[in-house]
């Protein structure tokens, strides 16, 4: 996640992003399905339906084209979607589309926070200045509160490093061990902030048929997750956000579901995992996982494996877990 530091010149001027910008036109799109879960999968809500990206950009194109049709000037437009090294959050606070709570989300008072942000940027001036919305989140911290990982240091001050969105998407690396445990049932994101802040209590859900939840997540969960093909994977998350977090990165994410739950009907899945899955990060999870199980199985199975495992991270997961039972 180090691409806006890498780039502190275009997220301060996006004139340096693209050439000729005057105006940074920002947009929010609501993606709330109004559900929590997709099936037994915990996922965040705005990965349910289809991914944003694609969807979004193709929509500001349509703007841009819009834009040019109706002024007949010469746009340059150019849009941008969660992809550029643009400060979104401190653009839509400008464009007046709300503010940046306590959480670090853009909250607005009447659809809340369940909204994607993009911006398209256009080389001509618009004469009226939008209407900055006040702060309100006053003394509420119900947001720092609620994070299982204390990733909210402070009000509006987030580390990222203990985000669970980060660690089950972004990071492509272990999941810290000391974390795992907090991650609880999540597959992939997280939206606790946001289920408890106030100002979501009345938005409501969108009926954009892109972002409702797919109904063929509704019959996966975690063991399916862990049983399936890098082919598999590439069908079920076809143009979905989920893809982001890649087979290797979301089937570690199941491995730790299924150590916090501990569910007896998913040892063999996990041994299976153990012994014969290629991808050395999810065989690391899989033996963390059994560590949290009691029981003669998942040691044998351990020991088994400490006995054929040849690669170090693998080893050392699976020391680990023998030695914290």
């Amino acid at each position: 996640m180090g691409y806006l530091q890498n780039h502190q010149e275009l997220r301060v001027d996006a004139g340096n992003l693209e050439p000729g910008t005057k105006t940074v036109i920002a947009v929010t799109l609501n993606y709330d399905p109004g559900t929590k879960l997709a099936g037994e999968l915990v996922i965040a809500r705005y990965a349910h339906g289809d991914d944003y990206h694609d969807i979004i950009r193709d929509r500001l194109r349509e703007l841009g084209a819009f834009i040019h049709a109706e002024t007949g000037a010469d746009v340059a437009y150019r849009p941008a979607v969660d992809s550029a090294p643009l400060l979104e959050r401190d653009q839509a606070q400008l464009a007046g589309l709300g503010w940046v709570g306590k959480n670090t989300m853009l909250i607005h008072p009447d659809r809340g926070s369940y909204t994607f942000i993009a911006e398209l940027l256009v080389d001509f001036d618009l004469v009226e200045k939008p209407v900055e919305v006040p702060n309100r989140c006053g003394s509420c911290s119900a947001c720092i509160d609620a994070c299982p990982t204390n990733a909210i240091v402070g009000p509006y001050v987030l580390d990222a490093r203990r985000c669970i969105s980060y660690l089950t998407i972004e990071l492509r690396g272990p999941i810290p061990r000391h974390l795992r445990p907090m991650i609880g049932e999540r597959i992939f994101g997280c939206d606790i902030c946001q289920e408890v802040c106030p100002w979501n209590s009345k938005s409501e859900p969108t009926n954009d048929p892109a972002f409702q939840t797919r109904e063929s997540y509704t019959a996966l969960n975690p063991e399916a997750l862990l049983k399936m093909t890098q082919e598999e994977f590439s069908s079920t998350f076809r143009k979905s956000a989920i893809k982001r977090t890649k087979r290797r990165g979301l089937l570690r994410n199941a491995a730790v579901v299924l150590g916090n739950t501990r569910s007896d009907s998913a040892l063999d899945t996990l041994i299976q995992t153990l012994h014969h899955e290629s991808e050395s990060l999810v065989r690391g999870h899989a033996a963390w996982a059994l560590g949290q199980f009691a029981g003669p199985r998942p040691r044998a199975a351990l020991a088994e494996q400490l006995n054929r495992e040849s690669e170090p991270y693998v080893l050392e997961e699976i020391r680990y877990a023998l030695e914290s039972k």
